[in-house]
């Protein structure tokens, strides 16, 4: 060995690359950093690049809604008159129309006027009627009725059928 330890010439080289580090160790931390040290936060964001060219323009859009209406606008120069001819025969059926119009509500008030009279007639025949039923001589029993006939009969109440027991 001794030979080996004098048999060194000169100096040595520059020392190499340093490996990756080792396995982790029994605690899970991962072996020392390598000769560059350890990584830190990134810097400040760096400026912007220059602009590109603008785009083209897109596509039309939908027409908006309508606007509100505007002021109404001056009459116009009046028109043309129809002739007399031409309204000669509207004003014939317009007086027709009225004329038959008339004589339908004048026959509609004689036959309702008819109506009224033979009612009233009827009436005057019962009470002349009644008046004759008055005048002939009444019984006995009926004597203190006459008070009665003006008042109202009272109705008869009803009676409500209740449930009994079905044996």
């Amino acid at each position: 060995m001794a030979d080996e330890a004098s048999t060194r010439q000169g100096k040595t080289g520059p020392q190499g690359p340093r490996g990756e580090p080792g396995r982790p160790g029994p605690q899970g931390h991962p072996g020392r950093p390598g000769p560059e040290g350890p990584r830190r936060k990134p810097g400040p964001q760096g400026k912007a690049g220059p602009k590109g060219p603008r785009g083209e323009p897109g596509a039309q859009g939908p027409q908006g809604k309508a606007g509100p209406q505007g002021p109404r606008g001056e009459a116009g120069p009046p028109g043309q008159l129809p002739s007399i001819d031409q309204v000669m025969p509207w004003l014939h059926m317009i007086f027709d129309a009225w004329e038959e119009y008339r004589k339908t509500r004048e026959r509609e008030a004689a036959e309702r006027a008819e109506r009224e009279a033979a009612e009233q007639a009827e009436r005057e025949a019962e009470r002349a009627a009644a008046e004759a039923g008055a005048a002939a001589p009444q019984s006995e029993d009926s004597g203190d009725d006459d008070d009665d006939d003006d008042r109202k009969d009272k109705k008869k109440k009803k009676h409500k059928h209740k449930d009994k027991d079905k044996e």
